[in-house]
């Protein structure tokens, strides 16, 4: 009889820790040929991707943020670097590479993607940050290269990131004030949400900060359509802005592989459950992080603590104990506000974020977590992750 197969589908933060979380959870089973764990990664690399921010806004060197996915796992864990292709649920089937392979229980970490070619005129008149590393890269030169004129900060919903918006709009004018041309350049922030931030206590921090650094918000703007030529970005509600420099926050659609299969809604998104992070109608299933749809924040912090309740429930379903853990809706998501100051937006289902005071501690917090990264991800970190964020979850049974 063939081993137990965990099929984790996706290799970005969610996906590696949950892998190295369950080879370290069923190391004895998987020693003795009991049970295996399949990881499937479109390559061979591993980003850190919040640093999207740096490269574009800061200039920082991608090569920095990038490291071999194989040395980020445990040597239990099976890597397969062509991704799959294709799942079949019924079969529970993954086709990769020309291959098949089954299994018993699946995770799908699938992440979620930026679609500027979403908005007519977006993806040719707008530089990103979402899209990769690349175009971060592009985003700096473009801002590297401007001396005077319009920028618009364009946010699209749903993206990942909730504070990446606020955060370039607040570097793009911290960097106009280092080169000192901030009084040549106008800076509007557009977004869809009727505040600056979508949760009321965090727009009460942002807003006047956008006032005080003379960034113009505008509110309840649903983007239509962009006109390369004109430069111009029209709303669903009439409205227009003109721009010598967009910078866009695309919207967002679950990973290509999910919609293929046919296991999520019209954009891509898994039916999830909150709490279990069981996918609904389909028996051990999992899905963790961006490629959920349930109503929160699309960041790394989520999708490692929804990693840390999946890979235990599943652990405890193997070895049939019974115990269930609950995920709490647990979020910690750092917002830079420029200057050397940042704040941290965090809560749960039950305590929304907090109103707090931007510090300087906070914004050194943010900044060492490019080096505390790479170790997290291995699980070396568990202890003092553990002692800052608690618990992510309720235990049962």
């Amino acid at each position: 009889m063939r081993p137990i197969r965990v099929a984790v589908v996706g290799g970005g933060t969610g996906g590696v820790i949950l892998s190295n979380r369950l080879a370290r959870l069923l190391k004895d089973e998987i020693r003795r040929g009991e049970v295996e764990i399949h990881l499937f990664n479109d390559s061979d690399r591993h980003v850190f991707q919040p640093a999207n921010i740096d490269i574009a806004f800061r200039g920082a060197e991608p090569a920095k943020f990038v490291k071999n996915e194989r040395e980020l796992l445990r040597k239990e864990v099976i890597l397969h670097n062509r991704g799959a292709t294709y799942i079949n649920p019924d079969e529970r089937a993954i086709k990769y590479d020309g291959s098949i392979l089954h299994y018993d229980y699946l995770v799908l970490s699938t992440g979620s993607t930026a679609q500027p070619a979403a908005v007519p005129g977006l993806a040719e008149a707008s530089y990103n940050f979402h899209t990769g590393q690349e175009d971060s890269k592009r985003t700096w030169d473009a801002l590297s290269r401007l001396e005077r004129g319009r920028i618009v900060v364009l946010v699209n919903i749903p993206h990942k990131c909730p504070p990446s918006p606020v955060e370039a709009a607040l570097l793009i004018e911290e960097l106009m004030r280092k080169r000192g041309i901030r009084d040549k350049v106008e800076i509007t922030f557009a977004t869809p949400y009727p505040r600056a931030y979508p949760t009321h206590s965090i727009a009460e921090v942002v807003e006047p900060i956008f006032e005080e650094r003379g960034i113009q918000l505008v509110t309840l703007f649903n983007t239509d359509y962009v006109d390369p030529q004109k430069k111009k970005v029209y709303s669903l509600e009439s409205e227009e802005l003109s721009f010598d420099l967009l910078i866009a926050v695309p919207p967002h659609r679950g990973a290509e592989v999910i919609r293929a299969s046919g296991m999520g809604d019209e954009e891509g998104w898994i039916p999830t459950d909150r709490e279990t992070l069981k996918v609904k109608n389909l028996g051990e299933t999992y899905a963790i992080g961006d490629a959920t749809n349930i109503p929160i924040s699309k960041s790394g912090v989520v999708a490692h603590l929804q990693a840390e309740v999946a890979s235990l429930n599943i652990a405890s379903e193997i070895r049939g104990t019974g115990i269930i853990r609950r995920y709490n809706g647990r979020i910690n998501c750092p917002l830079e506000l420029g200057d050397r100051r940042a704040i941290f937006v965090a809560g749960t289902y039950e305590r929304p974020p907090a109103r707090q005071d931007p510090s300087l501690i906070k914004y050194l917090m943010k900044r060492a977590f490019s080096t505390l990264y790479w170790p997290m991800l291995r699980g070396r970190l568990d202890p003092l992750f553990e002692l800052y964020l608690g618990k992510p979850y309720a235990t049962k049974g």
